[in-house]
């Protein structure tokens, strides 16, 4: 299951600027490229300060990411600044470094998606253009391996952030971004292009890719078929406005619509357009349970189906933190310490008692994403420190 780790950057197209263009717009020809080479080696342990915690080894280890991680079958990708390079590390749930990928500092997007061969790891890159410039490519790998699957294909500018589509720059470098084109994660090949006649591209997440066509959204798989149609008015939102907004995976079935914070989200059924709930802060879904999971003012468990399976109370401070392996965390105030951490069972919504009581939640609070395996991240999310599964 993919579940983009808490704080993974999300960029509307309406607040693209010159900064979030240079995720690969050409700026230095003298970066390094190269294709992923296998590591296997162990990540480095976190060694804690024991001022003023009284904790000693925590269990935690260090990979070096300075940009939120990314997860996808109990593996984890981000980067690492190395010096004028940056250089992509994928780590698995025990804590051992797979693969590592250079790219040049301009070139920070990158997205971990769900195929049906496994989950795919997308990098950009620069690749020589036909008339002597450099064009923004695309490329996708094994997340496990960091085999290339495919690539590079040439796009018009940066991922958005919102599932694998990438807009042209806006004009002045400000605004909203330019026409934007959709690639399937399994083969590279592009399954929607941007003109003046085509529908609109909202997103792409897994194998649902949403369409607006005049004032309804129309969903299709990755072989174009139709899997529904409706207007989009219900959802509480304008066409342009679900273009805008950023669309999130939950699971492989399910979106939540709208920006973290603003408490107007909704969930959505990838599979049939139905809206599960509005008006939510935030959801999450455990794969082991087959459970959804909304916050509002307080926890909600569905089934997949959109069947409500119980409710729980969550204090008035509390905000979702994590959800996986059978298990919801949340974390009131600033989530500092194990005293503003709780858990709660993901199939019934009871709380585990003493689940907090651990070396990396002692020390560093709530989990701010668990994978199926178990393994957690913890610590600032944009540069995310690993507690590996336990054996």
């Amino acid at each position: 299951m993919l579940r983009p780790a808490a704080g993974a950057m999300i960029l509307p197209a309406c607040l693209l600027t010159l900064a979030s263009l240079t995720a690969c717009t050409g700026l230095d020809e003298n970066s390094a490229s190269t294709d992923p080479r296998p590591v296997h080696s162990p990540a480095e342990k976190h060694t804690p300060s024991t001022t003023g915690t009284g904790d000693g080894e925590t269990g935690v280890v260090d990979p070096g990411w300075d940009m939120a991680a990314q997860e996808a079958d109990g593996v984890f990708l981000s980067l690492h600044e190395n010096g004028a390079d940056l250089e992509f590390r994928a780590v698995d749930s025990a804590g051992t470094i797979l693969w590592t990928a250079l790219r040049p500092r301009v070139c920070s997007g990158f997205l971990v998606s769900e195929s049906e061969a496994g989950p795919v790891a997308v990098l950009m890159d620069q690749q020589s253009g036909s008339n002597g410039s450099l064009a923004t490519t695309a490329s996708g790998f094994d997340l496990h391996t960091g085999r290339e699957l495919w690539g590079p294909v040439e796009v018009p500018g940066p991922l958005l952030g919102s599932g694998l589509v990438f807009a042209g720059p806006p004009q002045d470098f400000i605004g909203e971004g330019g026409p934007r084109v959709a690639l399937d994660p399994a083969t590279g090949k592009k399954l929607a292009t941007e003109n003046e006649d085509s529908p609109r591209v909202i997103t792409l997440l897994g194998s649902h890719l949403i369409l607006a066509d005049g004032g309804r959204l129309v969903a299709q798989d990755l072989e174009g078929h139709r899997l529904w149609a409706r207007e989009v008015e219900g959802l509480g939102v304008s066409a342009d406005e679900a273009r805008e907004t950023p669309w999130e995976a939950i699971g492989g079935s399910h979106a939540l619509l709208g920006s973290a914070g603003d408490r107007q989200r909704t969930l959505i059924d990838l599979r049939s357009g139905a809206a599960v709930a509005s008006n939510i802060d935030s959801a999450g879904y455990d794969a082991g349970s087959h459970t959804l999971i909304t916050a509002d003012a307080q926890l909600h468990g569905f089934d997949l189906n959109g069947t409500k399976r119980w409710d729980a109370p969550l204090a008035d401070d509390a905000e979702l933190s994590a959800v996986g392996d059978g298990r919801i965390v949340t974390a009131a105030g600033a989530g500092n310490g194990p005293n503003g951490t709780e858990t709660r069972s993901a199939s019934d919504g009871q709380t585990i008692d003493g689940a907090e009581d651990d070396p990396a939640t002692r020390r560093f609070g709530a989990a701010h994403h668990i994978a199926e395996t178990g393994a957690r991240l913890f610590g600032d999310p944009d540069s995310p420190l690993l507690s590996p599964k336990k054996q």
